[in-house]
């Protein structure tokens, strides 16, 4: 880290005409990030900034950098890249501040955030998809969901799944995937959580980490924020932010999106989703050393186990992960909490 700040620091004042400051006053890190990048608050003379280091070697900031510019022209609110050396692995981007959605919702205000988070993703999906996005297809979403196999249940509970238990989980993989490529296919951010929406100036939004913007099915970014790791809702109140979600849509002229089966399409987005985090954050924690996020395994697994009991299809699935995989979980997190 110390030789990362440091070439940074060199770096921005190396160009710190283009920045509309004069000094640097002080570089601190930000909070641990799920991430390829790592994050910096420069304080300068005139305001605050937000650095960022990368593996030169990767393209992450490239593609972050040409997604912004995008999405800013589309009139979504994410933060402007006011510099960049792609090269390096270095970018100066504008700072929302420290008010992050998921550690300002209340009980008070709660609905109030829902629906603002609602309405950026109605806003997201009536963009018409840029070139070169990558389109979520069934064998994409089934590789993705491979992750739940490879890293958290041999990776990190090491478990041994017989024949049997590896046919259950495939079919799963292929029911899922099928189901959530039928629907129709928008504008995703894909990782569309309140840790990744900023309380704004006047309650307006930003949005943070769009860096995997894909196409993909519409209710997968609508899921990510109803079954919030951090923030689970009540039945009722799920189906509330639902109809909010279809009445907003039919004011916006989007029927095409109406669903009679929204809730089957939620669930399945949810399915795929709760299979790729369950893997992804396995993955942080062996491969990256970020452990940071291990115990929202707990909940991820607890979404999948309670809403599969719906889905006659899924139920030897349902059951191998509430019989089998769940308790090993505890077990193994048990030196974690």
């Amino acid at each position: 880290m110390g030789n990362q700040k440091k070439e940074l620091v060199e770096w921005i004042n190396s160009i710190i005409e283009n920045l509309d400051c004069d000094e640097i006053i002080n570089i601190v890190p930000l909070r641990e990030q799920a991430s390829l990048r790592n994050y910096f608050r420069l304080e300068t003379d005139k305001d605050t900034k937000i650095a960022v280091s990368s593996d030169p070697m990767t393209d992450v900031n490239r593609v972050f950098e040409n997604l912004s510019s995008c999405l800013l022209k589309k009139g979504i609110k994410v933060p402007k890249i006011e510099a960049f050396d792609h090269e390096a692995g270095f970018m100066v981007m504008e700072d929302f501040g420290d008010k992050v959605l998921q550690l300002e919702m209340s009980p008070e205000d709660e609905q109030k955030f829902y629906k603002s988070a609602i309405n950026q993703l109605h806003l997201i999906q009536t963009i018409s998809p840029f070139d070169g996005l990558k389109e979520l297809s069934s064998a994409i979403l089934r590789d993705q969901m491979k992750l739940f196999e490879e890293w958290f249940l041999i990776g990190l509970l090491n478990f041994e799944c017989s024949s049997k238990q590896q046919r259950i989980i495939s079919d799963a993989y292929t029911f899922i995937a099928q189901e959530c490529s039928s629907q129709p296919q928008v504008l995703c951010h894909f990782d569309f959580e309140f840790r990744n929406l900023m309380l704004l100036e006047g309650d307006k939004l930003g949005i943070l980490d769009f860096q995997d913007l894909c196409i993909g099915a519409y209710s997968l970014d609508l899921v990510s924020i109803l079954k919030d790791l951090e923030n689970p809702l009540r039945d009722k109140d799920l189906e509330k932010y639902l109809l909010y979600f279809l009445k907003d849509l039919n004011d916006l002229d989007n029927n095409y999106l109406y669903r009679d089966n929204l809730r089957r399409d939620v669930d399945f987005s949810g399915f795929q989703r709760q299979l790729r985090i369950l893997g992804t954050l396995s993955r942080l924690h062996l491969r990256d050393n970020k452990s940071f996020r291990l115990l929202d395994l707990v909940q991820t697994l607890k979404f999948l186990t309670v809403d599969l009991k719906k889905y006659n299809e899924l139920m030897s699935f349902q059951e191998f992960l509430a019989e089998q995989v769940e308790p090993r979980l505890h077990k193994a997190l048990e030196v974690f909490k």
